[in-house]
């Protein structure tokens, strides 16, 4: 397991820690991590998602395995409830039940939630100066001129969260605060963290951001249009 990071020192078994000693842009550092990792393949976890359940090794075999047949960049591990399948419409694949192809010229082809990538089609698509956001939304047009498919997890139509082969909760940090249910979920498994460092939402902030997650996605993006609007004018 490695641990990428800026410069932060952090000591546990099993863990091996790789620096970046730079603070850049993400998908610059990334680069710089990714070349110290030897392995072909990598399974990409951001630090604010938090597994909250046990993972079983043979589950993610099966997706290295399914990846490897098919020669594919990308597999999307986190699978999310209906209402978001046209963010990332899939063809489900013959030969391995439970898996799709991402369509070409989806909206989030490729995404950062758990993933296993092939290393060397990620630095493909890395471009230095995008964050995080921009890199979900430039390296899915990017990718329609790969020829290598972008797999994913198919979902479970009766679950409402995230799931699939990792549980893990998404995200603990939302527009920099610690979101309430991560908080819980610390306290619950005796994991102590420093408040007086971060501050947690409100109820209030809870609440709304719920409200938000709830409406449909066409009513999403003409929220985050008029926003948008209103932060700049």
């Amino acid at each position: 397991m490695y641990l990428g990071t800026n410069e932060k020192v952090f000591e546990f078994e099993k863990v091996k820690q790789i620096f970046s000693h730079r603070q850049t842009t993400w998908s610059d550092e990334l680069k710089i991590i990714l070349d110290q990792i030897p392995e072909t393949h990598v399974l990409i976890i951001l630090e604010d998602y938090f597994i909250y359940e046990p993972v079983k090794t043979s589950d993610i075999s099966k997706c290295l395995e399914v990846m490897t047949s098919n020669d594919a960049a990308f597999l999307k591990l986190g699978a999310f409830p209906s209402k978001y399948d046209t963010l990332w419409p899939s063809k489900k694949l013959d030969d391995f039940p439970g898996f799709g192809e991402i369509q070409k010229g989806s909206e989030y082809r490729l995404s950062l939630q758990t993933a296993i990538w092939k290393k060397k089609s990620l630095l493909k698509l890395l471009n230095p100066t995008e964050n995080p956001w921009q890199f979900e939304i430039e390296a899915s047009k990017r990718s329609n001129l790969m020829d290598e498919p972008f797999l994913c997890v198919l979902a479970d139509p009766s679950k409402k969260m995230v799931h699939g082969p990792i549980t893990y909760y998404c995200t603990a940090l939302s527009a920099g605060k610690w979101m309430r249910g991560a908080v819980q979920l610390c306290k619950k498994e005796k994991i102590a963290i420093d408040l007086s460092i971060r501050k947690v939402e409100s109820v209030f902030e809870e609440y709304t951001r719920a409200f938000y997650i709830a409406l449909p996605l066409p009513l999403r993006k003409v929220f985050d249009f008029l926003k948008h609007k209103t932060k700049f004018n």
